[in-house]
Parts: structure tokens; C-alpha cells; sequence
């Protein structure tokens, strides 16, 4: 999609100089335009604004370098279709490394699960054992264990949600271990 705009109709000096009401009139004539070129490239509205934004930056901050014979219209549509053809670049990579890392992320899962082997039946029943102490235990050390390990609360939160001192969480927890110890001793972890 190539634009053609007419010869200028501002005062391209007064943009070089850096006059602010002739910046304002180009930017309110060409902001919706540049606006839907960039929506109908990205097809995100909000990176869209982003990219014409951007675009009267790069002209204002490029404005003493720009040639008295410029067409600011066509000038303004090939600064936001080059940002355009960044962004879509850009994205273009981003996707690559993400199928990249996905990549990985499978082979790394496949490699560990052929390592696996017998080891997972171990940790299987190593797993149901612990919860089925767990589930065994009185409800307020059960609880307490729950929101201390599973949870990761602190002994301190623990102890004002359940309204109780924070000695009696540091009792509970101890009593829970003692139980899973106790249930575990004859594991062989050596099976592991």
C-alpha cells in the first residue's frame, strides 16, 4: 500500500524551526491516517498508537535534518511503515525463540521421563504414603502443616488465621513431622 499526498500544504520551515502550531496542524491532518495504516499492518490498535506516536517523535526530533522539498505526507507514511516492518519483525523473532524454548522445554520433559523409569513408581507410592499421613493426622496439625508446607504461610500468618499462638503453630509442626518421620522410617530411600 503506497500513499501519495500532495505537495506540501504546511510550511515544512516552519517544522524544521520547530513551530509547535504547524507540528500540531500536520500531526491532527496525518494521525488517523498513519493510525489506520499501522491497525491494518499490526492489527493491534493500541501497538498501532504506540507506532504513530512514535512516528511524530522520530519527525520532531529529526525535524532540522528534513529537506525544504519534503513531502511531509509520504515522509510521515514511510517513518510509520518502516516502524511497522520493525514491530512485525520483532514479533516475527520473538515467536521463533518462543517455538524455540517450547522446543526445549519438550525435549528436556521427554528426556526426563525416559530417566525416569522405575524411579517414578518409588516416588509414586513414596507420595501416597505421605498423604495418607497427612490425611491421618489430627485436624489442627493436619491444618497447620497444610498451610506452613503446602501453602508456604509463614508461622506467624498461619497463627492469625487460625487464631492461635505462635508457639502452638511451632507444637503442630513439630508433632507433624514426628508423625511423617515415624510412618517413613522403614522406607528404603535407598529404593529412590
Amino acid at each position: 500500500m503506497v500513499l501519495h499526498f500532495d505537495k506540501n500544504s504546511y510550511d515544512i520551515k516552519g517544522i524544521i524551526h520547530g513551530n509547535r502550531e504547524v507540528f500540531k496542524k500536520v500531526y491532527f491532518e496525518y494521525y488517523d491516517m498513519l493510525n489506520h495504516l499501522c491497525v491494518e499492518y499490526i492489527h493491534n490498535t493500541h501497538i498501532a498508537e504506540e507506532i504513530v506516536q512514535d512516528t511524530f517523535l522520530k519527525l520532531w526530533e529529526i525535524r532540522k535534518e528534513i529537506d525544504i522539498d519534503t513531502n511531509i505526507g509520504n515522509f510521515l507514511y514511510t517513518i510509520a511503515k518502516n516502524k511497522c516492518l520493525n514491530y512485525l519483525r520483532d514479533q516475527q523473532t520473538i515467536l521463533r525463540i518462543q517455538k524455540s524454548k517450547d522446543y526445549l522445554e519438550n525435549q528436556f520433559n521427554i528426556e526426563a521421563l525416559q530417566e525416569v523409569g522405575e524411579q517414578w513408581i518409588y516416588f509414586k507410592e513414596l507420595n501416597e504414603l505421605i498423604d495418607s499421613v497427612i490425611e491421618g493426622m489430627p485436624e489442627g496439625i493436619r491444618r497447620v502443616f497444610i498451610l506452613s508446607r503446602y501453602k508456604g504461610m509463614k508461622y506467624k500468618e498461619i497463627a492469625q488465621q487460625m487464631n492461635i499462638s505462635v508457639k502452638t503453630v511451632e507444637s503442630r509442626i513439630s508433632q507433624a513431622l514426628s508423625l511423617l518421620r515415624k510412618a517413613l522410617k522403614d522406607y528404603n530411600s535407598a529404593d529412590l
